[in-house]
């Protein structure tokens, strides 16, 4: 009595689906899924709802600020804090929407349906951005628009939405923030194919490089730090300070988020097509 191993690529790349056939399968394998659900319910929430609180609290304690903190109060930036929760849920998103396929053993599925793997990995990280820049194109103004009648009514500085700069700063926000907080969190998803490792070394590579730049050296976050993918967004969007140590220049900031975005992915791809799922 013989075995029969059946092949996880499956059939002849010529019987594969197209684009557009693989794109509407993963849009509906990821909306189908309640968590997808919850997290977007979730991030909506948190962040709206702590933007909102943090405005209260900044109104409420403002008469006892320093001149220096009344100097430095940054309308659109304050408005900004529920984005530490809008990241973190992202984050689990974009993993989960790789590994919850690894562990449930759905990605021998997939790969059979579709043998194309770079066909794959393209259209749910089409899937996963788009449903990131739809969360931050609601959570961004949301967060905006819910803080600045409470600093208006402390009397502190408020922002238009229709000022020009306001606008070009949480457009580079909605757009920096729905990508890097979800293609390389999905990309690391793909390399490491594992949850909790994804989603720990996403929320390091994102973050702890940012919280230790007080205390690195000034050589380190000019050369290094600066040219990490959420400190060149936080350039672009205006919210490191020109004179900065880790601040970059409009182009060079581009350039650098798209060379990591790119890069990630294209990483993912080429480990993905060598080992076997």
């Amino acid at each position: 009595m013989t075995a029969t191993t059946v092949s996880t690529r499956g059939p002849s790349a010529n019987m594969s689906p197209g684009f557009s056939t693989a794109l509407k399968a993963e849009w509906t394998k990821i909306r189908s899924v309640r968590s997808t659900w919850i997290i977007i319910a979730l991030a909506l929430v948190l962040c709206i709802g702590f933007s909102a609180g943090t405005a209260l609290i900044s109104g409420l304690t403002f008469e006892d600020w320093d001149a220096n903190a009344i100097e430095t109060f940054d309308p659109v930036l304050t408005s900004n804090a529920g984005s530490l929760f809008g990241g973190i849920l992202l984050i689990t998103f974009a993993v989960t929407a790789i590994t919850a396929e690894y562990s449930s053993g759905m990605i021998r599925t997939t790969f059979i349906n579709n043998p194309r793997r770079s066909q794959v990995l393209a259209a749910k990280a089409v899937v996963v951005g788009l449903i990131g820049l739809a969360v931050t194109a609601v959570t961004i103004p949301g967060m905006f628009l819910v803080s600045q009648p409470i600093f208006g009514h402390y009397g502190l500085e408020t922002a238009s939405i229709t000022d020009r700069e306001t606008y070009r700063t949480l457009l580079t926000v909605i757009l920096t923030q729905g990508l890097i907080y979800t293609l390389i969190p999905f990309s690391i998803g793909w390399l490491l194919r594992s949850t909790a490792s994804a989603i720990t070394i996403s929320l390091g590579f994102m973050w702890l490089p940012w919280m230790l730049g007080p205390i690195l050296p000034e050589w380190v976050n000019q050369n290094v730090v600066a040219y990490l993918p959420d400190v060149a967004a936080n350039s672009l969007s205006g919210f490191t300070a020109s004179d900065a140590a880790q601040y970059l220049s409009q182009t060079p900031a581009i350039i650098v988020v798209a060379v990591w975005l790119l890069g990630f992915i294209l990483a993912a791809d080429i480990v993905l097509n060598r080992r076997d799922v």
